[in-house]
């Protein structure tokens, strides 16, 4: 699952390429440049999670697709978005998902901000072992001089058939941070907050109740085994951000035989990031 800080990564760097161009200009015309520029288009969110675990018909799920700015910020025509399929999509058509609007497009309309793509869910075609993942990307505007966002434009949609058992067990946990600390927080369990969404209670070397907020936990979701922990607050509360440190796969697996897992994750601190590795032993 891809990382929002790779994101914000890519949005560091744009930032950086746009200052660059703006101490060579004017302040006119900088102005101008804006309001002279494409209308600028894109998926709200990158990646889409959809977990179903029996057959109760299709269901319609809708993603927003937003105007972003351009010209003078105000969007003067219609904008007609065309999209296409991923070459590299597992999920299949009539199978996972069937499209809701077979015309391979959708249409911001003059005035507006945003714009829903719908897509069916086919509950009972969930593969109950396997996540399969539909790919969208979008290629193309018509109806005014627009643009794709490059960080709008795709949109990853991966469908669970498999649910999550996680919550059903208490686990020894261990948690041991890179510089060589090590805390035994004892046994816990962990809270199910959403389908396949699972909240721990500790993060790192605090124990549950040690600091002022009450919850002590961090989110991570189950993907048939496999674990992901996106960006989050620290506990929800502080500012410091928590982040799994696998980009290029889950943050950690659980053992089939033995239903353990371990969870790796960075905690980002004024003095310096640490990464920390939280291993849960089912009891």
């Amino acid at each position: 699952m891809k990382k929002l800080k790779i994101v914000l990564c890519a949005v560091a760097l744009a930032t950086l390429n746009f200052s660059c161009i703006v101490d060579d200009s004017t302040g006119e015309d900088n102005l101008n440049a804006f309001g002279e520029s494409n209308y600028l288009v894109g998926f709200t969110n990158g990646t889409a999670l959809l977990s179903y675990f029996e057959d109760v018909g299709a269901i319609q799920q809708e993603f927003p697709i937003n105007f972003l700015g351009g010209f003078d910020g105000n969007l003067n025509s219609d904008l007609t978005i065309n999209y296409s399929i991923d070459p590299a999509s597992s999920a299949v058509e009539g199978q996972e998902f069937d499209f809701v609007d077979t015309s391979g497009t959708v249409t911001i309309p003059a005035g507006g901000s945003f714009a829903q793509f719908p897509l069916l869910v086919n509950t009972g075609g969930l593969d109950p072992n396997v996540p399969t993942e539909l790919i969208l990307n979008l290629d193309s505007v018509t109806g005014a001089p627009a643009v794709i966002s490059a960080l709008g434009n795709q949109l990853r949609i991966t469908f669970v058939g498999c649910q999550s058992a996680l919550n059903n067990f208490n686990y020894n946990v261990v948690s041991v941070r890179e510089d060589g600390v090590t805390v035994n927080q004892g046994v816990k369990d962990l809270r199910l907050v959403a389908p396949n969404t699972l909240k721990t209670r500790t993060t790192g070397p605090w124990a549950d109740g040690q600091l002022p907020p009450p919850d002590h936990g961090l989110t991570f979701t189950d993907v048939c085994g496999d674990l992901n922990i996106d960006a989050q607050n620290l506990m929800e509360f502080y500012s410091n951000q928590v982040t799994g440190t696998n980009l290029a796969g889950p943050d950690g697996q659980v053992d089939p035989a033995t239903g353990s897992f371990t969870l790796s994750y960075e905690i980002t601190f004024s003095a310096g990031n640490l990464d920390h590795v939280d291993t849960y032993t089912k009891l």
